[in-house]
């Protein structure tokens, strides 16, 4: 990847340059920053313009063989370690990157500003959840102790640090003592999530949400979207590119309407409708019923900013709108944070394998008391 097809981040891009013109390159860095702000294309950019054999004063030469196999995430001297899951459940295989290389070069050439939970679902983990295995980390220390085969650097982008979890302790020694010329670059969003003995032992970019006239130009030339309708994608974006390629591909949002079509039921008296809405999301996968959960917590924001501040402040969807105006009208602080304990709690309980019938089976009589209290009736 290049440094010039990576949106924004001007100063971080001469910052990794200089490092390299001044070799000054730390062998253990983390590129920190939230989803969207390009952490990952950077590493990529990074690690290209790393082994370019043409370095030009801005970005690599995109003509010499290593940046055409960079380019294509086939460098042999690159190498990428991600969540993954085992192929076959119960089986002693334990889960490796190396078993979805050809999926993971598809996934992040098509978009590499993509989150964990589009990858599980581009790989089709269903209810499965990703990991980064003591048995991939110790085939990360063996891959980095083979030579190079044609480059300078041998380099290791690890995409999601926060999935190595006790097993991270296994890369310690590699993470202090690498051998001549190797790197590692590590790629989070979430610091709290990050082992302390990681944090320790790399140097820390810090990678910001990406400014909006970045997300604006963006928009504007490399996809063609009128200025008009490219500040309202922006608007809604909060920095994030990944969430302004969601809604230009103007996809359907299960989410919003699972959501919607759930507060519905729980003014209706139809039972059954309700079950069927329970089975429904149960079978949707862990991480997309993760994906709900912080829907319905960015939904309550955004209502309680229209109750509090105002509809120019809100960041609700014209589609959205009729139901937050509805929630800002009708619910109090207190209802506010019992619908945020709980959302909060079941995301907590989906993380650690809760079984998902019952959590929203019981999520869902939770709710009825907060919201039977409403004396207005919530029509389509």
């Amino acid at each position: 990847m290049f440094f010039k097809d990576v949106i924004g981040q001007q100063s971080i891009k001469q910052k990794l340059i200089r490092s390299v013109r001044e070799g000054r390159v730390s062998h253990a860095q983390l590129f920190l920053g939230p989803e969207g702000s390009g952490n990952l294309a950077l590493a990529l950019a990074f690690a290209q313009y790393l082994n370019c054999e043409n370095r030009q004063p801005e970005d690599s030469c995109g003509t010499c063989m290593s940046c055409v196999k960079s380019l294509k995430l086939i460098h042999p001297d690159i190498h990428y370690s991600y969540p993954a899951f085992k192929l076959k459940a119960g089986s002693e295989n334990p889960a490796l990157s190396s078993d979805f290389l050809p999926l993971w070069r598809e996934a992040i050439l098509e978009n590499p500003y993509r989150n964990v939970a589009e990858w599980l679902d581009f790989i089709n983990a269903e209810n499965k959840q990703g990991n980064i295995s003591a048995a991939e980390c110790r085939s990360i220390i063996h891959t980095l102790s083979l030579k190079t085969y044609e480059s300078a650097y041998k380099i290791l982008v690890l995409w999601r640090a926060e999935y190595l979890l006790k097993e991270g302790n296994i890369l310690l020694k590699l993470l202090e003592e690498p051998s001549e010329k190797t790197l590692l670059i590590l790629v989070a969003e979430n610091r709290d999530q990050l082992l302390s003995t990681i944090l320790s032992r790399t140097q820390i970019l810090s990678v910001p949400r990406l400014q909006d006239n970045d997300l604006l130009q963006a928009l504007i030339h490399k996809h063609e979207v009128s200025e008009a309708d490219a500040i309202k994608i922006v608007r809604k974006s909060d920095g994030n590119y990944n969430e302004t390629l969601r809604q230009l591909k103007n996809t359907e949002d299960n989410n919003q309407e699972l959501f919607n079509r759930w507060l519905r039921l729980l003014f209706s008296p139809d039972t059954p409708l309700l079950y069927q809405w329970v089975d429904e999301v149960a079978k949707i996968g862990r991480e997309a019923q993760k994906g709900f959960f912080r829907y319905a917590l960015e939904f309550l924001h955004e209502c309680l900013m229209l109750q509090h501040i105002g509809a120019h402040q809100s960041r609700l969807h014209e589609d959205e709108r009729k139901l937050g105006d509805w929630m800002a009208r009708n619910m109090g602080a207190g209802d506010w944070q019992a619908m945020a304990d709980l959302f909060d709690q079941s995301h907590y309980h989906i993380e650690r394998n809760a079984h998902p019938k019952i959590l929203f089976l019981n999520l869902s009589l939770q709710m009825l008391p907060i919201i039977s209290r409403k004396k207005l009736s919530l029509t389509a």
